[in-house]
């Protein structure tokens, strides 16, 4: 294999002192020896015995000159560039059906590449390789899904440079204009990456040398504001990141915890941690999302000696949380210590504010510690709640309260259930403590939330005429919040029937699908996520029912909702799936999935030749019957 210093100076021979090309070009077995820089990288190389067959022809326009290299067929494979008229390759391009998917670049033109970039169906990536040997050590752009792809790939590979590049620096944070409180407290996560990370492996199953990463999970990023007083500017942060992980056909959770926007680049603040067992996992809020103190505000206080000790207590309890996996009475006695510094915050605060700040966080601390089965905390949060009905019945932090509460009762009773019957008689209570709550909190933050529950669960049993009702007030009362749009989309998928099935968008190579486009076929749309276990049992299905009435008139059109086009590719020719599918990342939260209010994955719609639906919402056993009804017909 040639590097690309080699073929720098192989380049030269290419092109006269004036940039002109020469007729005497490479051949394609020279030319297809290059590798890209970085590793990660999925592209189109052509098979052994079809290399000679292969083209290459030389490009000139005004600004640049070279080459580049097309398959038997016509496709492009690689381009190499000159991009300064100094006679020597300074871009490496390429391609993966027909689209370029990643650039190596020479941006100070001495022969050697400086710079890595993944582009159109592979991300975003932008890396800055600073001594040009190999190894990206910073980034110009990295979206936060990608940031998370990096860190656990260094994980894997136990690349501990690789891990600092998408770890928060001094600088970072510096240019934030982060106090320095803050600052101390999240530098000290990541400081000795590299010890930090082998212990990691050392203890871990979820994440091995033969894991593989997945896709990033993460809800909407927030935004810190700058008058908190934590920083110079807003800072935008992801709380509670996760990554889902693959080893050995088995799929585990890695925290990453908070993650914060740096200029273009997404950034970790503490080293990944994978969730292991089955024990309770509880991720206590991050630093940058604890309650703002109240210095640099617009009231201008400043802490209090009393508030300074007492926020410096909780910040050392924090920092030496449980583990993971830790036995629950540990966690138990982590979270009430926890509580009772809290306790002592909150009678310490001076303003309404700063109070029903740390209040919240006094809540989520006891109803974990309540999940985690403390009967004491159970005890003490219901003397909370009393509290505050006789104080304030219609404050916000009642309904706050109340909400956790419900979820934090279900949650331990549920896990302790000894059998179907007392389940169901647990979830019965739960269904009834929600509708209770919605009546009496119908403006509450949460009340979307425990609506959507109530619909879900309605669906779910079957019941589509209560599921109706849930959803439609959730379109009527809160329309633009999250649910109130995946709201609107469960009617429009529950009225579908007979009505037109609108779908369409690009494939994991950018090639445009239209169901409209498969009138006169009957077409049974699949939405598909290769992190469903019930969809990797229905594939043989489906393939011998595309198999046994492909030649009759049938379709499958499958709508992929995992977060990177590899993902796809990758599944499909493991599995020998043969039809065409949408890629659309996102998982329930992408938009196609958001159009039609999908509660699961797989979802199957069967679309007759007209182009109207004929049914929807299929099991796999559903499909086979109706598929055998509509061509016997």
């Amino acid at each position: 294999m040639l590097t690309r210093r080699t073929f720098a100076i192989f380049a030269i021979s290419l092109l006269v002192p004036c940039g002109t090309l020469v007729a005497q070009t490479p051949t394609p077995e020279f030319a297809l020896q290059y590798r890209p820089a970085q590793k990660d990288v999925e592209y189109d190389s052509p098979a052994k015995a079809d290399v000679a067959r292969c083209k290459v022809e030389l490009e000139r326009n005004e600004t640049t000159s070279g080459f580049a290299v097309f398959d038997p067929n016509g496709l492009i494979l690689r381009r190499y560039v000159d991009t300064n008229k100094d006679r020597y390759i300074d871009q490496w391009r390429y391609y993966r059906n027909g689209i370029e998917v990643y650039r190596d670049l020479d941006t100070d033109f001495n022969h050697k590449a400086d710079q890595s970039r993944w582009l159109n169906t592979h991300g975003s990536r932008w890396g800055i390789d600073k001594d040009e040997d190999g190894h990206i050590e910073k980034w110009r752009f990295l979206s936060a899904e990608e940031a998370s792809r990096v860190a656990i790939s260094a994980m894997i590979d136990g690349d501990a440079a690789l891990l600092s590049s998408v770890l928060v620096t001094p600088e970072d944070l510096q240019s934030l204009g982060l106090i320095n409180e803050l600052s101390s407290q999240i530098l000290r996560q990541v400081q000795e990456p590299e010890a930090a990370m082998r212990t990691v492996l050392a203890k871990s199953k979820t994440l091995t040398g033969k894991s593989k990463w997945n896709r990033f999970d993460g809800a909407m990023p927030g935004v810190v504001p700058k008058d908190d007083g934590k920083a110079a500017e807003d800072l935008i942060v992801y709380e509670g990141a996760m990554a889902i992980v693959e080893t050995g056909g088995q799929h585990g959770f890695v925290q990453l915890g908070e993650m914060m926007l740096i200029g273009n680049v997404w950034k970790l603040t503490q080293i990944p941690r994978p969730a292991e067992g089955d024990s309770i996992q509880i991720q206590i809020g991050g630093i940058l999302m604890q309650p703002a103190s109240p210095v640099g505000s617009a009231v201008g206080q400043e802490l209090t000696p009393e508030m300074q000790t007492l926020i410096s207590q909780l910040q050392t309890v924090d920092e030496k949380a449980p583990a993971q996996n830790a036995p629950p009475a540990q966690l138990v006695e982590y979270l009430q210590r926890r509580t009772a510094i809290i306790e002592r915050i909150v009678a310490a605060a001076r303003s309404g504010q700063e109070s029903e700040t740390w209040t919240k966080q006094l809540i989520n601390s006891l109803t974990s510690a309540l999940q985690a089965g403390d009967k004491q905390s159970g005890a003490r949060l219901n003397q909370l709640l009393s509290g505050l009905k006789q104080k304030s019945p219609k404050s916000s932090l009642v309904a706050y309260a109340e909400y956790r509460q419900l979820f934090a009762n279900y949650s331990a009773d549920i896990g302790k259930a000894a059998n179907t019957e007392l389940q169901q008689k647990i979830q019965a209570t739960w269904l009834s403590d929600l509708k209770q709550f919605v009546t009496e909190h119908p403006a509450a933050d949460d009340a979307p939330d425990a609506i959507l529950q109530l619909a879900l669960n309605a669906e779910f049993a079957a019941n589509s005429t209560e599921a109706r009702q849930w959803y439609g007030q959730l379109v009527s009362k809160h329309s633009q919040s999250p649910q109130g749009l995946r709201a609107a989309g469960a009617l429009r998928r529950m009225d579908l029937k007979g009505n037109p099935m609108i779908l369409g968008g690009p494939d994991p190579n950018g090639r445009q699908i239209d169901v409209a486009n498969l009138k006169g076929r009957v077409v049974a749309v699949v939405f598909w996520a290769s992190w469903s276990t019930q969809f990797v049992s229905d594939v043989p299905v489906l393939r011998a029912l595309y198999e046994q009435y492909g030649d009759r008139g049938f379709e499958i059109v499958g709508v992929n909702l995992d977060q990177q086009p590899a993902d796809v590719t990758n599944f499909t020719k493991q599995n020998r799936i043969a039809w065409p599918n949408i890629f659309q990342p996102g998982g329930l939260d992408a938009p196609l999935a958001q159009q039609y209010g999908l509660v699961s994955v797989p979802t199957i719609f069967l679309v007759g030749k007209d182009g109207r639906v004929i049914s929807n919402g299929l099991t796999i056993n559903d499909l086979k019957t109706q598929l055998a009804e509509a061509f016997r017909k």
